[in-house]
């Protein structure tokens, strides 16, 4: 694998398969399929905030999403759940990684070996250019399932839309294009000319605005250590005051103006016990305090 070259990831839960691909000349090819070790609740979308359920969808990674080396996950990727879609739907919920160790309460918890390979293609594609990393998350590999999606509308529909993502991305060998329309997914085709000029849909608004990648100055902060693990290399050891410092995108606030990402950094770097965790809620005391978030217009938790 060239490092620097854009990447994919594509994720199945029923499988507990997460699949990194790699762009080479115009498509983009399997560079390693790793083993989930965990994640949270069944197949099917996460609807609300601490259902411990892990999402299903086309999410992204950003420059300021990057989680740098730290005791609680080692490394991890903010997804950036929920999206657009997810907002126009109802569902709700924050800070759902793709991280080390093997623990989930929503997040893809992929080991600290494999994380390190997967955190560093991605670190390098951005800086190497790419705007942002898409995820995309699927209940099951629909080229391999009935028809027969299941015995409810909504989730059928839902899925019906998911699996037009994954047969594209097979077919094609590159990430789709999204949109949503009538609080729905579309994903449209990416071959010849339309890989370079968004199509316009009426009624439809892409799903993400595409950010500028990330200024020469600030991606030289992050660790030159990029290479990623493979089969015959050992990982380096980095010292977690290493950690890269990364631009902040997120809208979210705390009430000493701080934004959501560095919050969250500063949650998972440290020995803060996050209220989710049933054994934090039962050792309260003067060692242990609990991460919160305050956003503009109430208070919430970093809940899952």
């Amino acid at each position: 694998m060239k490092l620097g070259s854009p990447v994919f990831i594509r994720i199945y839960k029923q499988s507990s398969t997460l699949e990194l691909w790699v762009e080479k000349g115009p498509r983009y090819e399997l560079f390693k399929t790793y083993g989930i070790c965990k994640f949270a609740g069944g197949l099917g979308p996460k609807m609300y905030e601490g259902d411990r359920q892990s999402p299903e969808g086309l999410y992204r990674v950003e420059w300021d999403d990057m989680i740098g080396p730290n005791p609680r996950w080692h490394r991890a990727m903010n997804i950036n759940y929920p999206n657009a879609f997810d907002k126009m739907n109802g569902r709700s919920g924050s800070s759902i990684l793709i991280h080390g160790k093997c623990s989930s309460t929503g997040c893809f918890a992929i080991q600290d070996v494999n994380v390190e390979e997967v955190y560093d293609a991605v670190r390098a594609a951005l800086r190497g250019g790419q705007s942002h990393v898409p995820v995309l998350a699927l209940p099951f590999r629909f080229a391999k399932y009935a028809p027969e999606l299941d015995d409810t509308r909504k989730l059928n529909e839902f899925w019906s839309d998911l699996r037009r993502a994954d047969l594209l991305f097979d077919r094609d060998r590159l990430p789709p294009m999204a949109y949503v329309c009538d609080n729905r997914y579309y994903f449209a085709d990416r071959r010849g000319d339309k890989a370079r000029h968004a199509v316009q849909l009426p009624g439809c608004k892409p799903l993400e605005k595409q950010r500028p990648a990330p200024r020469q100055d600030e991606a030289s902060n992050a660790s030159d250590n990029i290479k990623p693990v493979g089969i015959d290399q050992q990982p380096k050891p980095e010292a977690p005051a290493a950690m890269p410092t990364m631009p902040t995108l997120h809208k979210v606030s705390n009430e000493n103006g701080q934004r959501g990402s560095h919050v969250l950094k500063a949650a998972i770097s440290s020995k803060i016990c996050p209220l989710k965790f049933p054994h934090c809620k039962q050792h309260a005391s003067a060692h242990v305090r609990f991460a919160k978030l305050t956003i503009k217009a109430g208070a919430e938790k970093t809940e899952r």
